[in-house]
């Protein structure tokens, strides 16, 4: 699958909309940033960009932020991103009202919940719809390493058939984040390539370079939900090892970290006791700020993301900014954002001794740190700058939308 970037002669402000359960500040997982780089960016090249999410927390009907109009509506969420399934179905029915009374150039869905009701919205309205996929759901055991990841046996029968229409609504254009997720889209669930866009997530360098270093450093760090497929459980294995390993050579003490909540973050603080990690692993729960997480990353000497499902791996592409050598499950679209391990060490999926033996080195290596350090440096500015993401996206908003008529020539990029 390759990507397409755009050239323009001239420019011409849309009026988007993006549609989605959870919103930035509110929640802020990979989904929610994405969107939210992306639409301020947006705003930032003259777009007239509006937001609509659930109602959230403590968050107004109505706010502008960073120069895009958020709009929230429906059942107020407590515990984002948490939400009851009446919830979802009563914003899904709110978005579908909202996009037949109003008017924008594109709307830009997010899975899952959102995409049927935008979808058939637009198709009554004749607006235009990109729909964007972050990830698909369990993997084959040959990429996920044998791992079911986050459907039980229960739900499997359930979701994958609605999966499989889901992506198969004949929406205009699916945006992919990564190639492995165009891949995916196509070979298991049946897409057509010439229906897909390839356009990677963006990181803001600007405000990674700005965020200050915590004064909390640690040797390794774990950052996202603590949820089944990110495998924190593995990442203590690692550090119990560690630990041990120091203890009986004589050799300095294992400090870590895991940044972020979830489901599981009270059995994984019982895990790490059972495992004699009491003092030796510090939990934060969510952070209060996106700048605190990255002052996180870097007051790190390693980034460990032992999951074995990502569409792309945004820690991953922040950790490069941030100078911080990365180690992860070799799954496809982290392969992908670690250009195939030369901006980060891949070991197979579920190995805790493999993952144990690559920290390990990176540790004790200076000059393998340093190398990987400035392989992610230089694989995070260009790629995955802001100001590039958004241009790639909006050369796909202005391609797709029928009858407008621009004159531009396309350049096909190998790699994101």
């Amino acid at each position: 699958m390759r990507e397409v970037a755009f050239r323009f002669e001239y420019v011409q402000a849309m009026k988007i909309l993006i549609v989605s359960e959870m919103s930035v500040p509110y929640a802020v997982g990979g989904g929610e940033v994405r969107y939210a780089l992306l639409s301020r960016e947006l705003a930032k090249r003259g777009h007239d960009v509006t937001w609509l999410s659930m109602r959230q927390r403590e968050s107004p009907d109505e706010e502008m932020i960073d120069g895009v109009r958020h709009l929230h509506r429906g059942p107020r969420i407590a515990s984002p991103p948490s939400r009851p399934l009446l919830a979802m179905i009563r914003f899904m029915v709110t978005a579908f009202f909202h996009i037949l009374t109003h008017r924008y150039d594109i709307i830009d869905t997010q899975t899952y919940a959102p995409l049927p009701p935008v979808w058939l919205a637009c198709l009554l309205s004749r607006q235009k719809m990109v729909a964007t996929i972050h990830d698909t759901s369990s993997k084959p055991a040959a990429t996920s390493g044998g791992d079911d990841q986050w459907l039980s046996a229960r739900d499997r029968w359930i979701v994958k058939p609605i999966e499989k229409l889901l992506y198969r609504l004949p929406y205009r254009k699916i945006v992919a984040v990564s190639r492995a997720v165009a891949d995916d889209l196509v070979k298991r669930f049946g897409v057509k390539p010439s229906r897909i866009s390839v356009v990677a997530n963006g990181v803001d360098v600007v405000a990674i370079d700005a965020a200050p270093v915590s004064d909390k450093r640690v040797d390794l760090l774990f950052v996202g939900r603590v949820i089944p497929h990110k495998h924190v459980e593995d990442f203590l294995e690692v550090v119990a090892r560690l630990v041990a390993s120091r203890r009986s050579s004589g050799g300095p003490p294992i400090t870590a970290a895991v940044v972020g909540g979830g489901p599981l973050l009270a059995s994984m603080r019982q895990r790490a006791e059972s495992l004699g990690l009491a003092n030796k692993v510090e939990f934060t729960g969510d952070l209060a700020t996106h700048a605190e997480v990255i002052g996180r990353m870097k007051a790190a000497r390693v980034l460990v993301l032992p999951s074995t499902r990502e569409g792309f791996g945004l820690v991953l592409g922040e950790a490069m900014a941030c100078g911080t050598p990365c180690v992860a499950y070799d799954v496809p679209p982290v392969r992908e954002t670690l250009a195939d391990g030369e901006a980060g060490v891949l070991v197979p999926p579920r190995n805790v001794e493999s993952l144990t033996a690559a920290i390990e080195t990176l540790l004790g290596d200076t000059a393998v740190r340093e190398r990987l350090i400035e392989a992610g440096r230089h694989r995070a500015v260009p790629h995955f700058a802001a100001a590039t993401f958004a241009e790639r996206m909006e050369a796909v908003y202005r391609y797709y939308r029928k009858n407008e008529r621009i004159e531009a020539f396309s350049t096909l990029i190998n790699g994101s």
